[in-house]
């Protein structure tokens, strides 16, 4: 579990940058199962959150080392796992997305 933890850290600020657009999408293409799915995934990331917390892994791979007293809570470490998890639908949908139109063009 701590390695899937660093690696959902590793790869956040890419996927939740990407996941925030793909969202966009999602709802400007009337594409709801995606949306679903991505809620699904926030409620993983809660419960996967939780355990990580326990495990004194921050939300954050820029503070992969430190401890979780930089949150002063346990909400916001949560929290922030269940929006790192919730934004990979997302990404994965504009890719196809962008994939596709590219597609389309050549």
């Amino acid at each position: 579990m701590v390695v899937l933890a660093y690696i959902i850290n590793l790869l956040a600020p890419v996927v939740n940058f990407l996941g925030m657009l793909g969202l966009c999408a999602c709802v400007i293409y009337d594409d709801l199962p995606v949306l679903l799915f991505s809620g699904i995934m926030a409620v993983v990331g809660l419960v996967f959150g939780i355990f990580a917390y326990r495990l004194d892994i921050p939300p954050r791979w820029t503070w992969s080392k430190s401890k979780n007293d930089l949150f002063r809570f346990s909400v916001t470490a949560v929290l922030g796992y269940a929006g790192s998890l919730a934004m990979w639908p997302g990404a994965i949908y504009l890719i196809k997305v962008l994939a596709e139109k590219v597609a389309n063009v050549a």
